[in-house]
């Protein structure tokens, strides 16, 4: 399994060495279900959050009819719960939901964390897949584990358990 998340993570962050000197870093700006901004800066090594400067980020892909993203669900919560100064979790619904529906069912699920609708946002989707790996279909759920230096760590399809993920977490805030 370890072999898997560091194979995927290399692939993640060697993705962007096909860009020439000249290219300059993307940058996207997201909006959470609640209007909050999110800027996210393409780095050589991963993803920087602005707001999430000094956290660990679980950047997820999820489906509303996914039933693994589904049950992940009080997982997230959970983690932000115990994780408030250390974790920042950023979910991005991949399935073209409309924004009031993702809101509906953020409440509906009472999740704690930063949801978008990826509607809005399907560039920065098309983006972070393809950059992960995956270019024709994304599986859900997808997280992608960036550390608190913005440094991409782990790259995993499937879901993962509280065990797991508390782990990744602790690894995460090293």
């Amino acid at each position: 399994m370890k072999k898997l998340f560091l194979t995927l993570a290399l692939a993640f962050i060697s993705t962007t060495s096909i860009l020439s000197a000249d290219d300059k870093p993307l940058v996207y700006t997201l909006t959470t279900t609640n209007n909050q901004e999110i800027t996210v800066n393409d780095t050589k090594e991963g993803l920087d959050f602005k707001e999430f400067k000094g956290k660990a980020v679980l950047l997820t892909l999820f489906g509303h009819r996914c039933p693994p993203c589904i049950r992940e669900i009080p997982t997230f919560v959970e983690l932000t719960t115990k994780h408030p100064n250390d974790l920042a979790i950023v979910a991005i619904e991949a399935q073209n939901y409309p924004e009031d529906e993702v809101k509906e069912f953020q409440e509906e699920h009472k999740m704690n964390y930063n949801v978008i609708a990826g509607i809005n946002h399907n560039d920065f989707i098309t983006y972070i897949s393809g950059r992960a790996g995956y270019t024709s279909g994304i599986p859900l759920p997808l997280l992608i584990a960036i550390d608190k230096h913005g440094e991409v760590q782990n790259v995993h399809a499937g879901e993962l358990t509280l065990d797991e993920l508390e782990s990744l977490v602790k690894d995460l805030n090293k």
